[in-house]
C-alpha cells in the first residue's frame, strides 16, 4: 500500500479496471473529510475517502488523491464537478453531497477515485464493507530453494541475430522484459540521479527479453541498441502476449517514448508482490520480506543473487563488461519463475485479480503520461537531421546512422529522421 493510504482503500473484493458509481465522502481516522498527507519521498498531497453507494462495490471504499500545484486544470482533473469549490469549503461540500465518481484500481492495488464526474442525487450511505484479510496457512510461502534457476545468455549485435531472435520468440506466449538506460543528455554529475531517469534525458542501451529454455531454465537475449535496431524484437511485446516486468512503468515509459509501443498484457512482479504483501500484513502474517525490490524477491524465493552494483554502472560505455551483460540478462530471466510463483500465491490469497489490475494500471498510466510528456520535452531531432544533411557519402551517412542510435529521439522524431535518412541515401546513390 502507498505511504499516504487509508487502509480501507486496499480490498481484494473491490478491484475494478474502471467503473462509474455514486459515492459519498466519509470521515477518516482524524474525523476530517480531507486529510493532509505526504508520499514516502515527502511530496505533499491531500486525500479523501469515499464509500460506494450502489452496485457490486456497495459499501467498499476508494481514495481520491489531490496533488499540487492546484491550478484550474489540475483541480478539474481530480475534482471535476467540485473543482470550483475553494479549499477551505471543500470538506463541508464533500460531507454534504453525493457524487458520481470514476473508479480504477491503482498501481498499488488500491481502489482509487480518478475523477469526480458530477454531483449526484442524494443517496443513503450504506454500512461499510471490507476489507477482509485472507486466511493464510502457515506454510504458504515456499522455502528458499537450494539453487538458483539456470540462465543461458546470448548478446545480439547484428540485424541477422535480431531476426533469428524474432523467429525464436514469436510463438512464446509469455516473455520476460527489462531494459538498461543511459542518461546521455544530462551532465555526468546528474546521471546517477534516479529521479532524472526519464526517456527524454537519454537512450535505451540494452533490451533484454527472456523465454523458457531447455531443461527448465531460461534463455535471455540481450540486445545492444547502440549496435542494432531493437524494433523488430520489441514489436513482439506489443502484440498482445503476456509481458513480465518488474516496476513495469519504467520499461513502458521508455519503449512508448522511443518506439510508440504499448505493452497491452503486463504482469508486473513488483505490483504483484506489493498486493500480496499488503494482504499478508493485514492478516498479521510475518513474511520477513523487507521490500518489493527484484533483488530481494529473487534472493528469497529463487536463491538468485542479482548483483545490483551493476544497476548504477555506466551503461554509456563504448564496450560493456561481461558482468554488465550477465546482470542484464539475469534480470529478465528471473522474472519467469518469479511470476509463476506470485500468480500461485495471488490465487490462493484471493487477490490475483487485484494484482492483475494493479499491474495493468501501472503500465497504462505510464504510457498515457509519457505520450503527453513527449510533447513538452524537446529531443535531438534537429541535430540528427543536420547530421543526415551534411553526410557527403554513403559511408558518412552509415556512420551517422550508427551514431543516431545513441541519440535522444521520440517515436515521432524517429519516423521523421528515418524518412530523411532514406531520402538522403537515395540522393547519394545517384
Amino acid at each position: 500500500m502507498s505511504a499516504f493510504s487509508d487502509p480501507r482503500w486496499f480490498d481484494r473484493e473491490a478491484a475494478v479496471e474502471r467503473e462509474d458509481v455514486i459515492c459519498r465522502a466519509v470521515p477518516q481516522a482524524d474525523g476530517g473529510y480531507v486529510r493532509h498527507a505526504e508520499t514516502q519521498s515527502g511530496a505533499p498531497l491531500d486525500v479523501v475517502t469515499f464509500r460506494v453507494c450502489e452496485g457490486p462495490l456497495r459499501g467498499h471504499h476508494a481514495g481520491l488523491l489531490i496533488w499540487p500545484p492546484r491550478n484550474a486544470a489540475d483541480r478539474e482533473r481530480a475534482l471535476g464537478a467540485l473543482a470550483t469549490t475553494p479549499d477551505d469549503h471543500l470538506p463541508a461540500r464533500l460531507a454534504d453531497v453525493a457524487v458520481r465518481c470514476r473508479l480504477e484500481t491503482s498501481p498499488f492495488g488500491e481502489l482509487e477515485v480518478r475523477k469526480i464526474l458530477e454531483v449526484a442525487p442524494d443517496i443513503e450511505l450504506p454500512e461499510a464493507a471490507g476489507p477482509n484479510p485472507p486466511m493464510v496457512r502457515e506454510d504458504l510461502l515456499p522455502p528458499r530453494p537450494p539453487e538458483a534457476p539456470v540462465t543461458m545468455i546470448k548478446v545480439l549485435r547484428t540485424p541477422e541475430e535480431v531476426q533469428q531472435a524474432v523467429e525464436l520468440l514469436q510463438d512464446q506466449p509469455v516473455l520476460g522484459f527489462d531494459i538498461e538506460t543511459a542518461c546521455t543528455r544530462l551532465p555526468p554529475e546528474q546521471r546517477e540521479d534516479r529521479a532524472a531517469f526519464e526517456p527524454w534525458n537519454g537512450t535505451v542501451r540494452l533490451v533484454q527479453i527472456a523465454a523458457p529454455g531447455p531443461d527448465g531454465g531460461a534463455i535471455s537475449l540481450v540486445l545492444d541498441c547502440w549496435a542494432v535496431d531493437p524494433a523488430p524484437l520489441l514489436r513482439l511485446l506489443g502484440d498482445g502476449r503476456r509481458v513480465l516486468a518488474h516496476n513495469a512503468k519504467f520499461e513502458q515509459s521508455w519503449v512508448k517514448y522511443r518506439w510508440d509501443i504499448e505493452l497491452t498484457d503486463i504482469l508486473d512482479t513488483c505490483a504483484w508482490w506489493t498486493v500480496i504483501a499488503g494482504h499478508l500484513n493485514a492478516a498479521g502474517f510475518a513474511h520477513g520480506v523487507e521490500d518489493a525490490k527484484l533483488v530481494t524477491l529473487a534472493d528469497r524465493f529463487l536463491h538468485a543473487e542479482l548483483d545490483k552494483t551493476f544497476q548504477t554502472s555506466d551503461w554509456s560505455q563504448e564496450e560493456l563488461s561481461e558482468g554488465q551483460l550477465a546482470y542484464a540478462g539475469e534480470d529478465a530471466a528471473i522474472l519467469l519463475p518469479l511470476a509463476d510463483l506470485l500468480e500461485e500465491l495471488g490465487e490462493e490469497l484471493g487477490c490475483a485479480e487485484q494484482a492483475r489490475l494493479a499491474s495493468q494500471a501501472g503500465g497504462r498510466r505510464a504510457a498515457i503520461s509519457t505520450q503527453y510528456a513527449a510533447d513538452r520535452h524537446g529531443d535531438e531531432r534537429e541535430e540528427a537531421l543536420a547530421m543526415i544533411a551534411s553526410a557527403g557519402s554513403a559511408a558518412d551517412l552509415e556512420a551517422a546512422g550508427g551514431f543516431m542510435r545513441r541519440m535522444v529521439l521520440s517515436a515521432a522524431s524517429r519516423h521523421a529522421v528515418a524518412a530523411a535518412y532514406k531520402s538522403r541515401r537515395a540522393q547519394l546513390s545517384i
